[in-house]
C-alpha cells in the first residue's frame, strides 16, 4: 500500500507538468492565431485608412459616400470624453468637405435615461456647426460589429467614411467592408490624451473576434 501511495505522489508533479505544458501550448497557439488575424485585418485595410489631413488633401475626399459614420465611446458626467470629442471633431471636419449625405452617430443609448452616447454625440456635432437634420443616431450601436451590421442592414448604407480612434480604425473598416460597404477610415485627431495599453490589448483580441463574426455574421438574418 505504501508503495502505491509513493508512486501516486511521485506521479502528481508529472501530471501537473503535463497539464501546464498543454495549457501553455494552447495559450501560445491562441496568441499566434490572434497575431495572424490582426496582421490580416490591418494588412487588408491599410490602404483604406487615412489621417484627417491625408483624407482632406487626397483623392478619397473627392469621392461621394452615403454617410460619415462616427463610432461612440465613453461619455462622462459632463459630456463627451476626450477620445469621443476628438472622434466627433474629426467627423465634423470630414463631413464639412461635402463628401457624404449625412452623419451616422452610432453608440450605446439603449437606456438613454441612464447612459446616452448618441444624444451627447448629436449635441456635440451640432455645436461643431453640423445641422441637426444632417445627423442620424443609431442608439443600438453597442459594438463595432453591431454598428456596421446595422449601418448596412437597418440604415441601408453602402458607402461610408468611418471615423474613429486610430487603433480602432482598421477593424471598423474591415467589419464594414465585410458587409459590402465601400468604405475608408479616418483616424480621429488626438488632442493630447494618452491611449491606455488596455485599449490596444482589447483591440488585439477584438480583431480576432470580429474576423470570426464577419464570417458567420450573427444577427444578419434575424
Amino acid at each position: 500500500m505504501k508503495k502505491i501511495l509513493r508512486k501516486t505522489v511521485e506521479k502528481r508533479p508529472r501530471i501537473f507538468l503535463k497539464i501546464f505544458l498543454v495549457l501553455s501550448l494552447l495559450f501560445f497557439l491562441g496568441v499566434l492565431i490572434l497575431f495572424i488575424l490582426n496582421s490580416y485585418v490591418t494588412g487588408r485595410t491599410d490602404a483604406c485608412v487615412y489621417s484627417l489631413d491625408g483624407f482632406v488633401s487626397g483623392d478619397a475626399s473627392a469621392d461621394h459616400y452615403d454617410a460619415v459614420i462616427v463610432l461612440g465611446c465613453a461619455v462622462w458626467a459632463d459630456g463627451a470624453s476626450p477620445m469621443l470629442a476628438d472622434r466627433l471633431r474629426t467627423a465634423a471636419a470630414v463631413y464639412k468637405t461635402g463628401c457624404a449625405d449625412y452623419i451616422l452617430a452610432t453608440g450605446d443609448s439603449e437606456e438613454p435615461e441612464d447612459y446616452d452616447e448618441t444624444g451627447v454625440m448629436k449635441e456635440f456635432l451640432i455645436n461643431e456647426g453640423i445641422d441637426a437634420g444632417d445627423i442620424v443616431c443609431d442608439p443600438l450601436g453597442l459594438s463595432t460589429y453591431e454598428s456596421m451590421l446595422r449601418a448596412f442592414k437597418i440604415f441601408g448604407i453602402r458607402s461610408a467614411v468611418i471615423v474613429t480612434t486610430g487603433f480602432h480604425c482598421h477593424r471598423s473598416v474591415y467589419d464594414s467592408q465585410m458587409f459590402g460597404i465601400r468604405s475608408v477610415g479616418v483616424e480621429a485627431i488626438n488632442s493630447g490624451y494618452v491611449i491606455r495599453q488596455y485599449n490596444y490589448q482589447r483591440e488585439f483580441v477584438a480583431r480576432g473576434k470580429d474576423f470570426v463574426f464577419t464570417l458567420i455574421k450573427p444577427g444578419y438574418k434575424d
